[in-house]
């Protein structure tokens, strides 16, 4: 997917390692950590999970630095995390507050940084933010460094309702210039939500089509991602348009299966397919494109950043706008019988 957090974390790291001698940063002088943060909101989760750690600075190798664990991360004692909710037109009377937990994780890929363990914190969130109220709110996410008593900050706002208008729970691939493709549209937020503030508008939006399937004779998925669409309307009724071919997501299938190649079967679902349109705000897209560099990493390309005394990004997304088909198109069926998966 475009937008996945590892991926995006991971440019993130680099970037600012990279650009951490540009010019209002003396390259000698004493260490001065500074704090990252990495969180994205969806009022669909269960639960939230944000990732903190130090950028450096200092004299001598960074790349000796980011090999070290106490160099990129901070203790568990260290800081105190949490978030908070407010109307916006009244920032100071907070109306809920999430409190996230320490955790470590272990699936971290080896590489130039300090993969053995990753500090992690989550809160669960499940009912806090998807109900009327809740989305009319900006939530803001600080952290605040026990030893120093500075607070690093950021907020956003949630996405709101859209609604996908086509195509229906009957999926139909129609043969057109010698392709078969499936017509999918969606609004950029319904009406009942703008009317009442109910969400920001997503910047960014993004087809993708589930497909379920045993593997070794346990049921599992894969995720089949289609190009990006970008909203340049602030206002409800802005319809996007993409014409999904059905080759796109047979291919899909043929390369994210080829490892479970002879041991895949249908599953005992009626269907087997379900259409989500992902979505994300603007500071998340200007996040991930601003960390793109191209040609040298060396570049004087800014750092696109909306975290207050510090680095990162805080920013919110929907994962689970989606169409559940009640009937599978069966050219799809046969074309994934023919890949000689298994099924």
């Amino acid at each position: 997917m475009l937008f996945r957090i590892r991926e995006l974390f991971f440019l993130f790291a680099m970037v600012l390692c990279f650009a951490s001698c540009e010019v209002e940063f003396n390259p000698n002088e004493q260490w001065q950590p500074t704090t990252i943060i990495y969180g994205v909101l969806d009022q669909d989760s269960d639960t939230t999970f944000v990732r903190i750690q130090k950028g450096f600075l200092g004299n001598g190798n960074y790349l000796d630095f980011a090999k070290e664990r106490d160099s990129i991360y901070y203790k568990q004692e260290d800081l105190n995390v949490y978030m908070v909710s407010y109307y916006p037109w009244d920032t100071q009377t907070i109306c809920d507050t999430f409190h996230f937990n320490y955790t470590e994780i272990t699936s971290k890929e080896e590489g130039d940084f300090y993969s053995e363990s990753t500090p992690l914190y989550y809160c669960v969130t499940k009912g806090r933010m998807n109900y009327d109220e809740a989305l009319k709110r900006e939530y803001k996410i600080i952290v605040k460094n026990n030893n120093t008593g500075e607070e690093t900050s950021a907020t956003t706002r949630l996405i709101g309702d859209y609604d996908i208008t086509s195509p229906g729970h009957i999926m139909s691939f129609l043969h057109k210039n010698g392709k078969d493709i499936m017509s999918c549209s969606w609004y950029n937020i319904n009406s009942f939500a703008m009317s009442n503030h109910m969400g920001t508008i997503g910047k960014v939006y993004q087809p993708m089509m589930r497909f379920y399937y045993r593997a070794n004779g346990v049921e599992t998925h894969t995720d089949i991602y289609f190009g990006t669409k970008i909203n340049v309307s602030e206002y409800a009724g802005f319809e996007f348009k993409y014409n999904m071919e059905m080759s796109d997501v047979v291919n899909g299938i043929r390369k994210n299966l080829e490892k479970d190649r002879g041991n895949c079967s249908w599953t005992n679902r009626t269907n087997a397919f379900e259409l989500y349109i992902h979505s994300c705000t603007l500071e998340m897209y200007e996040y991930y494109s601003n960390s793109l560099h191209s040609g040298s990493a060396l570049s004087d390309k800014p750092i696109y950043t909306n975290v207050n005394n510090g680095y990162g990004l805080f920013a919110a997304q929907r994962k689970q706008i989606k169409i559940v088909f009640t009937v599978d198109d069966n050219k799809l069926l046969n074309a994934i019988k023919a890949l000689n998966l298994g099924f």
